[in-house]
């Protein structure tokens, strides 16, 4: 586990705490910080691949907020 790791149960898709404890990534930037949203290490990552990351997460989350389902979303 790295040292910018943290456990917490907080679900960014349904914008509330459920209970299962995940791993996030304190270095990471974005909307859905986990580590296993991740393809790899953020510190591995070159800039163009954090970015793509970023604006993929951040297309994922509009589209979900967008239609309503967060509420239902388990990821």
């Amino acid at each position: 586990m790295c040292a910018f790791c943290s456990k917490s149960t907080w679900n960014p898709y349904k914008q509330d705490y459920n209970g299962d404890e995940v791993l996030f990534c304190g270095v990471s930037s974005g909307f859905d910080t986990r580590v296993d949203a991740l393809d790899e290490c953020w510190l591995n990552m070159t800039k163009s691949r954090r970015s793509l990351f970023t604006k993929k997460k951040r297309e994922e989350y509009q589209l979900i907020q967008a239609s309503g389902e967060n509420n239902g979303y388990t990821r």
